[in-house]
């Protein structure tokens, strides 16, 4: 397995470690699930749904298209 990288998060909080992208283990990052998610709510106008069914339903599709 790849090794890790930290990146610092704004505010200095404690980075959470990021796989390299071309390693077949990684799982989805943070960023990765919150830009798909982000993406539900634009695509239904910025409007209704809910921020975790879009979370959860973002990190499966990624967690998904891995897989394949």
């Amino acid at each position: 397995m790849k090794s890790t990288k930290a990146r610092e998060v704004k505010g200095g909080r404690a980075a959470a470690a990021v796989l390299t992208a071309d390693d077949e283990m990684s799982i989805p990052t943070h960023e990765a699930i919150a830009r798909l998610a982000h993406s539900y709510w634009e695509a239904r106008g910025g409007q209704g749904g809910s921020a975790w069914e879009d979370w959860f339903r973002a990190e499966q599709e990624l967690l998904r298209r891995r897989e394949l």
